[in-house]
């Protein structure tokens, strides 16, 4: 056990605010909440630990600051905070794309740019760059750290929550897409 207090406490110590970098390779990455924030209606580990996720392409690929299609729609961390912060930074769910139906969503323009924000301000980023087998490693970290965002790889009692708010955003998104389908 020794050796995984040596990992979680090397990607504490890694963290710190959000950057635009990138890097050619495989990696993973750690996202942590400020000590002086807080997430509604989630218990986090002392650490402030939330996500573990990786790339096999570079760290720009997997920005959840700052996306590269410009919203939460392929974004399963930036879905799953935007829901839990909702009501504070009024967030409007949308559908992800004109022919998106179903669970997809992602939250209208003002909403993106608030919650940007709001991660800028609120989170900490850890990334390591990892060798071959990263898909085992973040498998191994999810496991052994059971972040509380992570809603697969370990048994997590948060997902029911955060699942039943994700899935009123879509319908709130396929509620959208009816009105203005309808009016046009």
């Amino acid at each position: 056990m020794t050796i995984l207090n040596d990992v979680r406490r090397a990607m504490f110590d890694a963290r710190g605010p959000w950057y635009a970098k990138d890097h050619d390779g495989c990696g993973f990455y750690a996202i942590y909440i400020k000590s002086n924030c807080n997430l509604p209606a989630i218990e986090v580990p002392e650490d402030g630990l939330l996500y573990i996720g990786m790339t096999r392409r570079g760290f720009s690929h997997r920005d959840h600051f700052n996306p590269r299609s410009g919203h939460s729609g392929s974004c399963t961390f930036r879905r799953s905070l935007g829901v839990l912060l909702k009501e504070q930074l009024s967030l409007e769910a949308r559908p992800r794309s004109r022919q998106s139906a179903g669970y997809h969503f992602r939250f209208d323009i003002r909403g993106e740019q608030a919650l940007s924000e709001w991660m800028k301000g609120s989170l900490y980023l850890a990334r390591v760059p990892f060798g071959e087998n990263v898909e085992l490693a973040e498998r191994q970290l999810i496991r052994a750290f059971e972040p509380p965002l992570n809603l697969r790889g370990w048994p997590n009692p948060q997902s029911y929550l955060i699942e039943r708010l994700r899935a009123k955003s879509a319908s709130e998104a396929r509620a959208f897409a009816k009105r203005t389908q309808k009016a046009a």
